[in-house]
Formats: structure tokens, sequence, C-alpha cells
């Protein structure tokens, strides 16, 4: 055990999703390999989740409260930090932070293979070419990337990257984590079908497109549907006041709950009561609610820009992709699975079988294949 080979890895901060795939990969790979992950902080500066700690892997934290120097200087203690793990392969997120950049080219310049770790598709959003050239030259450092759709390793390809050093697996979680914290079994079977009410678990920002769950939900419940059932919002964000006031023009306010942000454990809680998942996202990376939602036996409708779209939904047996444009597509679908039961009963028992693509195992296999394809150079 002496002898094992460090990999490194490093994001802003290590939430619920991160420890997942660190844990699974330390347990998969604790014969041969030592894992070192590195954080700038023990708050996230995005996401208002409770920090965690694995005890699998060593944490070492850059930049304690927070006090961040400027763009040379972090890229220096992010490089030092990431060279006295003695780590040959070292996987970084973040690649268009300036310090990111710095960084892995200094790591390349003292040997070490440098991995990306990115979920970004080319279909997020317009892209312009300046932007693009300007990406190309943030990538230049980097070996391999781990990333998490078929749309997200085939932009990456069209920077260059060769595809046999893009691996798929980034964005996964641990399935049994979620069920153990739910304390519940996946659907179909624990709550009554008559009992499950909607939900959308994301944050109140405009890329997440709320306001089209809540005209949706509007009009399945203006359809006047035999099972009365709520809609519930879980996340935080700058729009929460309009989509307030949104909900109470419509006179919603006693079938829509607004939960604010929620940890991980009450996710898993409310996810195992929902009917089906709304993720409605004009601009979706990858979408790890996903896999909350589907560790729980939950099908989902989810936007057509979803990452996780590509490998996670078969749309019409796990769940449904529809436009994030058209309201009334989402009613209707909605619908369907409320008022058949049969219907939902079957696409929830599909989302149940088909729940482990979205596994943290996934990780350590696209791990393993970008450092097993270093040995064969």
């Amino acid at each position: 055990m002496t002898d094992r080979t460090t990999l490194t890895f490093y994001w802003e901060n290590l939430g619920p999703t991160h420890v997942d795939r660190l844990e699974r990969l330390a347990a998969d790979l604790a014969e041969t390999h030592r894992i070192v992950a590195l954080q700038d902080g023990e708050q996230s500066r995005v996401y208002a989740w409770a920090s965690v700690a694995g005890t699998a892997y060593d944490t070492r934290t850059l930049f304690p409260a927070d006090r961040r120097r400027g763009p040379l200087r972090d890229a220096w203690r992010l490089w030092r930090a990431c060279r006295r793990t003695g780590a040959r392969d070292v996987f970084l997120c973040h690649y268009q932070e300036p310090h990111v950049l710095i960084a892995a080219l200094l790591l390349r310049l003292s040997r070490v293979r440098v991995h990306a770790m990115i979920d970004s598709k080319f279909d997020d959003y317009p892209r312009r070419l300046p932007r693009e050239l300007v990406k190309s030259l943030f990538l230049l450092p980097y070996r391999g990337a781990l990333t998490a759709s078929r749309r997200a390793r085939d932009y990456l390809a069209f920077f260059g990257l060769p595809p046999d050093r893009i691996a798929l697996g980034y964005d996964t979680l641990s399935v049994d984590r979620i069920e153990a914290l739910a304390a519940a079994p996946p659907a179909p079977d624990g709550t009554p079908f008559a009992n499950r009410h909607f939900v959308v678990v994301a944050r109140h920002v405009a890329k997440k497109n709320i306001a089209l769950a809540i005209d949706a939900y509007a009009r399945w419940r203006a359809a006047g549907p035999a099972v009365a059932r709520d809609l519930h919002l879980c996340g935080s964000g700058p729009l929460e006041g309009e989509l307030h006031a949104q909900v109470d023009r419509l006179g919603l306010a006693d079938h829509v709950h607004f939960h604010g942000f929620v940890q991980t454990d009450d996710v898993a809680s409310i996810l195992s009561r929902t009917l089906c998942l709304l993720l409605p996202s004009i601009e979706e990376q990858f979408g790890l609610v996903v896999i909350e939602a589907q560790a729980m036996g939950v099908p989902v409708l989810a936007s057509t820009n979803a990452g996780a779209c590509d490998t996670l939904i078969d749309t019409g047996l796990n769940g449904f992709l529809l436009d994030p444009r058209e309201p009334d597509a989402w009613a209707a679908t909605m619908a369907l699975l409320s008022e058949d039961e049969a219907c939902w009963h079957r696409a929830a028992a599909a989302t149940r079988d088909s729940r482990y693509r979205g596994d943290c195992r996934h990780f350590t296999a696209g791990v393993r294949h970008l450092i097993e394809r270093e040995k064969v150079r």
C-alpha cells in the first residue's frame, strides 16, 4: 500500500456530489491509488449545500477563509498544492478560470498529465467564433477530459481533444446513498400513486425556466384533472420573488409550495413522494437532479437541452424529452402520467430498473480509462 500512485482532483468546493464520486473512486482503486481532493474553501460560492467530508481520501483546502489573492498567486498555490501531492495525473474543474489555466500550464511544464473535468455542450447557448477560439486556447494544456454526455464529448472533440482521451462518467452520484437518505423504496413502490406530487428541484435563475413549469402546471390544473396534485419547488435564487408573483397571479398559492434551498437528504425524501420530476431548463449542461429522481424510481420530464438526456432518459420509457418552449406539451405529458396509473407504473418501473446508469461507478470507469490510456503511450 505504500507505493500507491496518487490521483489529484480539484473543485471550487467539495459538495455531496463530489464526495460520492471520490469515495467510490477511492474504494474501487484502493489497492493501486491514493486519492487527494483539493478545494478552494469549505463553502461554495455558488451552491448553499452543507459542507461534507469524505473519509476514504485526503482533502486539502487551498484558501482558508476564502483569502484568494488574484489569478497569478491563486494559480501558484494550486500548482504547488498539486505538486505536493506527488500526482502524475491531475484532474481540474473550472478550466475557464484564469488561475486554473495558468496552473494547468505550469503542471504541463512540470511533466504532469492534466485532465479537464467539464460538461459543457455546444448547444448550451449561442456560440460566437471569437469566444470559441479563446476557449480552444484555454483547453490546450489538457491531455484528456472527463465529461458527462455524448454532446459534451463531441464538443470537446471539436476543440481537438483526441476522442480516445475523452471519457464519460463525470456527472454521477451514488444511487445507493440517495435511496438510503430517502429511507423509502424507489417507485413504483412506496408512496401510493394517488398521493404523489410534481416537483422541480433547481436554482431560481433564468436558465432553469421554472416559470414554464408553473405555466404548464396551471394549464394542467385548468383541464380539470381527476386527481389534484400539488407542485413543489425546491431551490432558491434571484427569481424567487418573480415566481411567487406568478403563482399568486395564477391563483395557485394553495397548490404550489416553495421550499427554498433543500439539502440532499431532504431532496431524497421529497423525491420519494413524487410522481415525476420537471426539468424544463433552456440551458442545462447535465442535470444531476435527474440521477436523484431516477434513484427513487421517479420518471423525469426533461428539456431536450439537458445533457442527462443523452445517456439517462429513454423517452417514452423511463421519462419524456420535451421542448422547453412548449408549456402545452408539458401539461399534456403531466396529464398522461397523472391520469394513467398503468402508464406511470410502467415508467416508474423502467426508471427503477435503469437508475444505475447515473451511478458513480461510471466515474471510476472514466478515470480508469484516462489513466490507462497514458500507460499505453
